[in-house]
């Protein structure tokens, strides 16, 4: 990615939500990080290209969330649901909601954010384009 891209992450657990973004800024992006639901809503303007979503905050939920993201960016915004929730229906209300991907807190190395934005950067061209999600979902090829 040669171009400055915009990640924004919101996630209540000021502890989780840091580390995020200290695994995401060796790279040329522009991150901020969103402890407050409101305060995320007020900057969704900036349309950023990748947003880290958790799904349990302290108002609302993630998926809550997910609703407003899309309606205010569109296909333009790539939603990474990061969450320590396991259960199959937030996971499938995640991914048929508008989110990208999936990745469970507890699970997940948080390396996996960097190899899953390098995977989404391919299948948008470098944020140019909307993602595809059949052909980013039937995509197995690793990206480092």
């Amino acid at each position: 990615m040669n171009t400055s891209i915009k990640i924004f992450i919101l996630d209540d657990n000021r502890h989780f939500g840091t580390l995020v973004k200290e695994v995401l800024s060796n790279q040329n992006r522009e991150i901020t990080y969103f402890q407050s639901e409101m305060e995320f809503i007020r900057k969704l303007s900036d349309t950023p290209e990748i947003i880290i979503l958790d799904h349990k905050l302290e108002h609302c939920t993630g998926l809550e969330i997910l609703e407003i993201i899309k309606r205010k960016c569109g296909n333009k915004t790539n939603v990474i649901y990061l969450s320590a929730q396991d259960y199959l229906n937030v996971t499938l209300k995640s991914l048929r909601n508008g989110a990208v991907e999936y990745l469970e807190k507890g699970i997940t190395p948080l390396g996996h954010l960097n190899t899953t934005i390098k995977k989404i950067s391919v299948h948008t061209n470098n944020f140019l384009n909307p993602i595809n999600l059949e052909a980013y979902r039937s995509d197995f090829n690793v990206y480092h």
